[in-house]
């Protein structure tokens, strides 16, 4: 081949390499193509809390792990989390106060990954790593210094994903020294914290945002934006800023929670205002600067869609009878939990989601 050949073949290649990764990070815009005879339909499962004394409010994570036991960890006791037996019955409080190993300042996030249990303390800025006993088996401090993020996943390899602000991105992938050896998403959307993060089946790593309806695949061995997908729902509000309760402005829409299953199907949760809103606009009596207003029973619902991410299309969307956040919390493919305080003694009531009807 003379030069000139060698000089075409290279322009083409560098071309085509050009091309694919352009392919590859392209916007997909979800249609809705909805399933005709699918439902979505809640079953009531476990009831952790009749003991009268292991529910002690509202829950800030929940985990369930693979043998069936749930994990939790309430706001209202920062220095440990509880772990309740499959079926309820049992319940075992795990941590002390303090900054030793096993000691927490504030468990932020508790996750699983084969037979250890990964447990962010947000105050202490540091991971502990726990076998099946509950032992300490290593901790290592995290490098974040705003680590508020809202979600935490776990790679195939046993690394971290965690969700903080740097110069270098929003989006990290930590080392075993819990220092970012990977950051993506440099130029992050507001709504960097409120993120849910979860894996797919394929390895890819899939980003939820908040405020839009927009989801992110990244490639998590390169930090590649692998594809983005939008969805234009007409019931998407253009104007989706975060405010205060106000009588003449309806509660936000809002991507709670985001989860993917076992076939690749991406599960949205999301809590929107119902048509009649606003006769559910309430008096708090308080004054202006600290709140006159707040949203109550009634003025936002959940809707559930599930997504076809191959296709590029939605096959499910349906409204879901169940109290809006934060009394509900979608936490893991397929659960949903309930917080109920209307009893003498409060409880969560698990329910199991499932996509029935589809061929």
């Amino acid at each position: 081949m003379n030069t000139t050949g060698r000089i075409t073949l290279l322009a083409t290649l560098a071309l085509l390499t050009l091309l694919s990764s352009v392919r590859a990070q392209e916007t997909t815009v979800l249609t809705e193509d909805l399933c005709a005879s699918c439902t979505i339909e809640l079953t009531p499962d476990v009831v952790l809390g009749t003991d009268g004394e292991s529910v002690i409010g509202l829950a800030l994570d929940i985990e369930r792990l693979s043998d069936g036991r749930f994990v939790i960890a309430f706001d209202d006791v920062m220095y440990e989390f509880t772990v309740f037996s499959a079926d309820g019955s049992e319940f075992r409080r795990v941590g002390r106060a303090g900054e030793g190993p096993g000691e927490y300042g504030h468990v932020w996030f508790v996750r699983e990954h084969d037979d250890m249990l990964h447990v962010f303390d947000r105050r202490r800025r540091r991971m502990t790593v726990l076998d099946r006993d509950f032992e300490v088996v290593g901790t290592m401090p995290v490098g974040c210094s705003t680590c508020d993020g809202w979600d935490m996943a776990m790679l195939a390899d046993g690394s971290v994903v965690m969700n903080f602000p740097l110069p270098t991105g929003t989006l990290h992938i930590l080392g075993e020294d819990g220092q970012p050896r990977l950051s993506m998403d440099e130029n992050p959307t507001t709504d960097w914290r409120t993120r849910r993060l979860d894996i797919a089946p394929d390895g890819s790593l899939v980003v939820a945002g908040s405020y839009r309806y927009r989801i992110a695949r990244w490639d998590p061995a390169t930090g590649e934006l692998l594809e983005t997908f939008v969805r234009d729902a007409d019931w998407w509000p253009d104007d989706n800023l975060l405010h205060p309760p106000r009588p003449h402005l309806p509660p936000m829409t809002a991507v709670d929670w985001m989860h993917v299953d076992e076939a690749g199907r991406l599960w949205v949760y999301i809590q929107r205002p119902t048509p009649g809103w606003r006769d559910h606009v309430e008096s708090t009596g308080l004054p202006e600067h600290v709140g006159s207003w707040d949203y109550g029973p009634g003025a936002t619902e959940w809707v559930i869609e599930v997504v076809d991410m191959e296709a590029g299309k939605v096959i499910a969307s349906q409204v879901v009878d169940v109290v809006p956040a934060p009394r509900a919390q979608f936490f893991a493919p397929g659960w949903l939990a309930v917080y109920d305080e209307e009893d003498i003694v409060p409880k969560y009531r698990m329910y199991r989601l499932r996509l029935a009807g589809l061929e």
